[in-house]
């Protein structure tokens, strides 16, 4: 019994140690693990807000084209009605299946500000459709460049990318060909 009581504090250490490695490799394990997941959905955050910016700005684009076509945006690149509207209606529905995944995977103020962009453009599509809309189309572009913007800003700063120290670097640069809105198309335009 006195041999197992003199070595009783080796013992002691013994076990104290195997606890505290055991404990670390643990910790370290779990870190590695989060550090793992995180940079693993920011990657797919990343791929969510770049599609759906660009699903975005398909929408932009066939709305600018639109409405150069019936006069109201200053651009040689128009399209007619009868060819941009049903590439319109894809490009909105391919625009949806991207906002999903927006909405699954986005931050709190990235959904905000995605949905901010969309509204802003869905009124574009009005103007361009010749549907009422609450802004004269040179506003609207602007309220476009500035959602933008504050998209870019919300998704870079989830994801951990710095923003840059000029604001307007993500303003659509389209707003300044824009001048004050011509007169409204005719009725056959």
């Amino acid at each position: 019994m006195q041999t197992f009581l003199q070595q009783l504090p080796a013992l002691i250490g013994v076990v104290i140690g195997a606890l505290a490695s055991f404990a670390a490799t643990s910790a370290a394990e779990r870190g590695r693990w989060r550090r793992a997941q995180s940079v693993r959905w920011d990657e797919r955050r990343l791929t969510a807000y770049a599609d759906y910016a660009f699903a975005l700005k398909r929408v932009i684009a066939l709305s600018v084209r639109i409405a150069a076509h019936r006069g109201i945006h200053p651009d040689i690149d128009s399209l007619p009605p009868e060819e941009g509207l049903p590439a319109l209606a894809a490009a909105e529905e391919e625009r949806t299946v991207k906002w999903e995944t927006v909405l699954l995977l986005g931050t709190g103020s990235t959904v905000l500000a995605a949905r901010a962009w969309h509204e802003s453009a869905f009124r574009l599509q009005r103007i361009a459709t010749g549907a009422e809309a609450d802004l004269p189309w040179a506003e609207a572009i602007e309220a476009v460049s500035k959602a933008r913007r504050r998209f870019y800003e919300a998704a870079k700063a989830d994801i951990g990318i710095a923003v840059g120290d000029l604001p307007e670097s993500y303003e659509w640069q389209i707003g300044r060909l824009v001048g004050p809105d011509p007169a409204p198309p005719g009725p056959n335009a």
